[in-house]
């Protein structure tokens, strides 16, 4: 019987949707075809957004708020998952090689990276490619201003034997 191996890294966005780029999300929605009408919509709900800051009978000026999914609003979730679809995206496919894969795994602002090799030295070496790579998950969260909680990052290492 052949050993495989399996090997997790789990992650987790700080601030996810407060954090959220209007932009990308606008681009997001149109890469995947959503209707220019939908995204048109969303655009003059997501957009020139304006606060105020009261605390001591102090009331600050407006302040614009150039980022930000409205967290607990109905489509926070979905917006959310089309803003992060990318990061799904970090994991190719592996031509003419069964034995190593890489995967990803995501639930809301949750998500792992996982690589299946011949033994834990392959898998590591594959999430840390998948990290570090152009297109990957740094470049991901700093392009999406989306700051990853490394204090919450786990290794599992997992073997059939």
């Amino acid at each position: 019987m052949a050993v495989g191996r399996l090997q997790v890294e789990i992650d987790n966005v700080e601030g996810a949707f407060l954090n959220a780029v209007t932009q990308c999300l606008l681009h997001n929605m149109q890469m995947h075809h959503i209707p220019r009408a939908i995204v048109d919509f969303m655009e003059q709900v997501l957009m020139n957004q304006q606060t105020q800051l009261k605390f001591d009978g102090y009331t600050s000026n407006w302040i614009s708020i150039n980022n930000e999914i409205t967290q607990g609003d109905l489509l926070s979730i979905i917006l959310y998952i089309i803003y992060s679809s990318d990061l799904v995206d970090v994991a190719q496919a592996r031509q003419g090689n069964e034995a190593i894969k890489e995967l990803t795994l995501t639930f809301i602002d949750d998500m792992a990276f996982i690589a299946i090799g011949k033994d834990f030295k392959t898998t590591h070496e594959i999430l840390t490619n998948m990290l570090e790579r152009p297109n990957g998950g740094y470049e991901w969260s700093h392009t999406h201003n989306s700051k990853f909680k490394t204090n919450k990052f786990a290794l599992i290492d997992f073997s059939m034997n």
